[in-house]
């Protein structure tokens, strides 16, 4: 198994609310996440986190925006010295206060939205600035906005309800004052205003609701310290006190809900919460134990209980903010048959909800797909077929065969070692090899490209799930097992990429790694001046993605792949030009060094260009064309206006200076201008001559094949 994934929870409250509950009960039933905590505020949730070993933190933190900036200001240097994988910031504070410090810090944040509180700006801008929002229904992901949303729902608690006598026990000795046969209604919440508590109260002195009693469960919530005193005061100016219990907050409340007739949900909107139930956790309980539902309308709690279905209604939907309807609805469940008739349809209506367990798998997935770790906590078993393409490595190639056998450990799994034409004894080495391990399966294609090589190798595998590695390339001990376990998890991934660890031995040889993305880059994605390098400048610094020398997919229906020209966006060989969608696993790494001595690294880098040029699809041709004509406009310009030229070279090569920044190689900084230029000339030359000897043999492009030396 890979190891968890290291997630920083930042929880906006100290109470155990619904939002408190849906994470709680993903937590408990999964092992792929390795957690801390950081409140913004004390309360019983502590005590929850540190009941299941979760280290918590706890910063006091108001609903000013000074108050959350100060927030963000104290979380940064932390997640600087934890460095998680991924924050999960659960609620919009809790995102006001995360998103800022994980974007500094470099740490990708998930926003779970539980609710419509700030929908519009504030909603808007935390879309912005988180790179995935969890929503706990479908309405909560359209109100988010988010271009990267995923569904986590509230999940069917796991285990058995209490039976109807038990469960009232329970209640009567938790304070409530239940009579054999008395019809009792039930809420379950916080004791916040918003929550509608009051409408409940006040329909048991309105017509319909004489003959009902009301037990509250739910823990008195700090935001609204004065909610019980201020119920309890409604009920005796009503004159139903008598009929009115708090039994405070009970652990896994859902178990005594049996003892309802019906439960209450009935969120309004009084201008202190979000105006509508977004899920309704407590809904769906009562709905899975057969008990009708009373809750406000319209919104998504409504729908699931009352909406339009071949199915009956699973309860009664009301106005909000209308205690009358609520007796009305107290007086139709009166009736035995009308409660019976809607416990069935809330039955039927829930039960494709599903578990903690599938909840849980949902969140560990959005979570690894947000830190481009996918597969992290995992132990794929899927039986792969390796494909390297391989020419004139002599030696080398013992020590590669031998990594990649040692990372063989699925019956199934093969290596298949594409010979491109080798002159030396590479051949003759990987046939030896072939001899003593019937894994490794030898095929010869002289003359062939790269691209070529591989797709020879990938036609040839003989199982779905294909891992491919440049020949040049170490791949880490647990390179292959990573590519395995994501795959098992991306189900939808058309392409899975690892990252590629660039080094160099000596001052020149340094200078030219830069020019490669630092796998922390392919990690956390490209941010904004990196994709306008990009843009600018194409590909040639490898300004976004990851090495094209570290990839896997999965073969369906017999169809057969290859990466196009562009390593960074690949397309398939399905007889179309078709871009698939791209995942980066940021764990499945590979090392490579510059060839050595330096002048090598130019003569690969002229190699490259060559077998980029030759299959160079329309796309790529047409954006070569453009930049080139951009350079040629931009080098007369230069000659009168040396300011201009001077800014152009400083924003080429602000990428690789900024990367030995980072990695401390100061004594390579004077290098850079020198060693980017020449590689980077004798890539374009090599590019260029791969063109001239494509027209010249009149040759078509091939969109599947790609570049990349072996």
């Amino acid at each position: 198994m890979s190891c968890p994934l290291r997630v920083t929870v930042v929880a906006p409250y100290g109470v155990v609310g619904g939002a408190e509950l849906w994470l709680l009960s993903l937590l408990d039933v999964t092992d792929r996440l390795d957690v801390n905590a950081v409140l913004l505020a004390d309360g019983p949730l502590r005590d929850e986190f540190a009941r299941r070993d979760i280290p918590v933190a706890v910063r006091a933190t108001g609903r000013s925006a000074a108050s959350i900036a100060g927030a963000a200001a104290w979380l940064l240097p932390r997640l600087r010295t934890a460095r998680p994988h991924v924050v999960l910031a659960n609620g919009v504070k809790a995102a006001a206060a995360a998103a800022p410090a994980a974007w500094l810090a470099g740490v990708p944040c998930v926003w779970a939205k539980h609710d419509h509180s700030y929908d519009g700006l504030l909603t808007r801008a935390l879309a912005t600035v988180t790179d995935m929002c969890i929503g706990t229904e479908p309405g909560l992901i359209a109100a988010s906005q988010h271009p990267r949303p995923s569904l986590v729902p509230v999940p069917a608690p796991s285990g058995t309800a209490l039976r109807r006598t038990a469960a009232r026990e329970e209640l009567i000795r938790r304070g409530a004052r239940l009579g054999d046969d008395e019809r009792l209604l039930l809420t379950i919440s916080r004791l916040v205003s918003y929550k509608g508590v009051d409408d409940a109260v006040t329909a048991l002195a309105r017509p319909g609701g004489e003959h009902w009693r009301l037990a509250v469960v739910g823990p008195e919530d700090p935001s609204d310290p004065g909610e019980r005193r201020r119920l309890t005061r409604l009920a005796e100016e009503l004159g139903v006190a008598d009929r009115v219990d708090f039994a405070g907050w009970i652990e896994e409340a859902w178990r005594v809900i049996p003892a309802a007739d019906s439960v209450a949900v009935l969120t309004k909107p009084d201008g202190t919460g979000p105006g509508q139930e977004a899920f309704g956790g407590t809904a769906i309980e009562a709905m899975l134990n057969g008990v009708p539902v009373i809750t406000t309308g319209p919104g998504s709690v409504a729908d699931r209980v009352a909406g339009p279905a071949p199915v009956p209604p699973g309860g009664i939907a009301v106005p909000p903010a209308d205690p009358d309807k609520v007796a009305d609805a107290l007086g139709r469940l009166a009736d035995p048959d009308t409660r019976s008739a809607m416990g069935r349809a809330g039955l039927r209506r829930t039960a494709a909800n599903p578990g903690p367990e599938e909840c849980a798998r949902l969140l560990a997935r959005t979570l690894s797909r947000a830190a481009r770790l996918p597969g992290a906590g995992l132990e794929g078993t899927t039986p792969a077929s390796v494909v390297v393409t391989v020419v004139n490595r002599g030696e080398a190639i013992d020590g590669l065969i031998e990594s990649l056998l040692r990372q063989l450990t699925v019956d199934g799994d093969e290596l298949v070692v594409v010979d491109r034409g080798s002159t030396d004894d590479t051949a003759r080495r990987v046939v030896d090899r072939a001899s003593q391990d019937p894994r490794i399966r030898p095929l010869v294609h002289p003359c062939a490209s790269a691209a070529a090589g591989r797709n020879a190798g990938v036609g040839a595998s003989v199982n779905a799930l294909v891992a491919c590695i440049d020949a040049g390339c170490a791949p880490a001990p647990d390179w292959l097992a990573r590519m395995r376990a994501a795959a098992d998890e991306s189900e939808a991934a058309d392409l899975l990429v690892g990252v590629c660890r660039v080094t160099g031995h000596g001052v020149l040889s340094n200078a030219a790694a830069l020019m490669h993305a630092l796998p922390e880059e392919s990690r956390r994605g490209p941010g904004p001046w990196t994709r306008t390098h990009r843009l600018l400048f194409g590909p040639g610094l490898s300004t976004t993605g990851s090495s094209g020398g570290s990839l896997a997919f999965t073969l369906l229906d017999g169809s057969r792949a290859g990466p196009a020209p562009d390593a960074e966006v690949l397309s398939w060989r399905t007889g179309t030009e078709t871009d698939r969608r791209t995942v980066v696993v940021g764990s499945a790494e590979v090392g490579q060094e510059v060839p050595t001595p330096w002048t090598e690294a130019v003569r690969q880098a002229f190699r490259q260009g060559v077998e980029l040029g030759r299959p160079a699809n329309r796309r790529q041709l047409a954006g070569g064309a453009v930049r080139a004509v951009g350079y040629a406009g931009a080098l007369a310009l230069a000659r009168t206006h040396r300011s201009v030229a001077a800014a152009g070279v400083g924003a080429y090569l602000s990428l690789p200076v900024a990367r030995a920044v980072r990695r401390g190689s100061w004594a390579t900084l004077p290098t850079v201008p020198v060693v980017v230029g020449a590689l980077t000339a004798a890539r374009a030359a090599g590019a260029l001559r791969g063109l001239v000897g494509r027209a010249g043999r009149n040759a078509q492009p091939d969109p599947s094949e790609g570049g990349g030396a072996s």
